[in-house]
């Protein structure tokens, strides 16, 4: 016997959006709600396309032949605007190459979904989790390596090194890093200089 579809509130689809923006994987979300994957891309690219109108449609509203052709047309031309945006932000990437392409789906995922940028861009969806998934965990893996230097720098200093004097040393080390990045990771590791300072006098190297 064949099952009736499974139909969902717009509240509920709404959330199921919210989430998979959020740092959760796609595949985690569905899983947490109990739909596939397939329903969130669904809902994910009609909001990015549409809007919080894509959750109800036309409801019960009942349109008129002339009001349901310009509202076809209202939403044809809502995704042709946003398939020309992708391509035209995109466009710095795509004559670089295929990685440069990735960057910039990486980059843009907050925006619009990485399943419609593929589509969009000619991409491989597979292709690009795969990248995504080897870059994340390669960048993740250097991050934490920089950290425990700029730690083993400021523990040997007996913490009197501020985030220009880190930059420095790990700069001598052969690590390409501005001071500007040492000072975020030092304010994440919640690394700060303890010397005492003459009343008056700030210490410009203080992170």
């Amino acid at each position: 016997m064949k099952q009736d579809k499974k139909s969902y509130s717009p509240d509920f689809k709404r959330n199921a959006v919210m989430l998979s923006f959020e740092k959760e994987t796609i595949n985690g979300v569905a899983q947490k709600l109990n739909v596939s994957s397939r329903a969130i891309l669904h809902w994910r690219k009609n909001y990015i396309i549409f809007g919080e109108a894509s959750f109800y449609g036309l409801g019960k509203i009942k349109l008129s032949p002339q009001e349901k052709k310009i509202y076809d047309l209202e939403k044809k031309i809502k995704k042709l605007n946003t398939e020309f945006e992708i391509i035209n932000e995109a466009a710095d990437y795509l004559h670089k190459g295929p990685l440069f392409t990735f960057q910039y789906i990486a980059e843009n995922e907050q925006k619009y979904s990485s399943y419609l940028m593929c589509k969009i861009l000619g991409v491989n969806l597979g292709s690009y989790n795969k990248w995504k998934n080897e870059f994340v965990s390669e960048k993740q893996k250097w991050k934490i390596m920089i950290k425990e230097e700029i730690t083993s720098i400021f523990i040997s200093s007996k913490k009197r090194y501020g985030y220009k004097r880190i930059t420095a040393e790990l700069q001598k080390s052969g690590y390409k890093l501005s001071s500007k990045t040492v000072l975020i990771y030092m304010r994440e590791l919640n690394l700060y200089v303890s010397v005492k300072k003459n009343k008056g006098k700030k210490d410009p190297d203080a992170a």
